[in-house]
């Protein structure tokens, strides 16, 4: 009797240990499938971010040398006030006039991102440096949104300058010149016209060195993603 008891008790032990490991290993496949899947998911987005970051590289250079063109072209006119200029034609001049109301903004890729930060699975992210710059990222523009809005405004009081002083109607298939030359000078001596010109100057300036830094951040981003990638 002692002797079956015993092997009973032997058999439970066995069977009780069988069903331990069994439940050891299905956790650990699970926890293997789950890596697993975490895994890819982290490759697909990084993959799909990358394709982002390199279109938004293209953005930026198209918005970098439309901020330097409005820039310079507003400092044109203020070089020939300061003397710093020898002279600008007429339409040297208009042509500088006109092209200081230009007005862009950057236009980002951020679906990827939305993706995952609207989920709430930051975590997929193991690289420590990656998942902080993810998080980051709407801290970056909104920087650059922010200087975009005073430039909108900037842009808006110039224009309305112009459509009040100068003969905007003129200008159409014909090629007649919005201004003359005693407007032209009527201008150069307008302190209300010199002051929203230096706006069209300044803030293009500062938008445009805020887009090149951009420039180097997504540089750096891509390449991390590209390491992270390649392990």
């Amino acid at each position: 009797m002692k002797n079956q008891t015993g092997k009973y008790i032997k058999y439970a032990i066995g069977e009780i240990i069988l069903v331990v490991i069994g439940i050891l290993i299905a956790l650990q496949i699970n926890n293997w499938n789950e890596n697993r899947k975490n895994t890819s998911k982290e490759t697909q987005f990084l993959k799909n971010f990358y394709a982002d970051l390199k279109a938004n590289k293209v953005e930026l250079d198209r918005v970098i040398k439309k901020t330097e063109f409005t820039s310079k072209s507003a400092d044109s006119i203020l070089k020939l006030k300061a003397g710093e200029l020898a002279s600008l034609s007429l339409m040297s001049y208009v042509r500088c006039m006109m092209n200081a109301t230009g007005f862009t903004v950057y236009q980002s890729q951020e679906g990827t991102i939305q993706d995952i930060l609207g989920s709430g699975k930051l975590d997929v992210i193991t690289n420590d440096s990656l998942r902080l710059a993810i998080g980051s990222w709407q801290a970056h523009l909104k920087i650059i949104r922010e200087w975009e809005t005073i430039d909108k405004k900037t842009y808006n009081i110039y224009s309305d300058y112009l459509h009040e002083h100068a003969n905007l109607y003129k200008i159409g298939d014909k090629r007649e010149l919005p201004i003359d030359d005693l407007l032209k000078n009527q201008f150069m001596n307008d302190k209300v016209f010199l002051n929203r010109l230096r706006d069209r100057e300044r803030i293009p300036k500062i938008l445009n060195r805020l887009y090149n830094n951009e420039i180097l951040r997504l540089d750096n981003l891509m390449s991390q993603i590209d390491a992270e990638l390649k392990k």
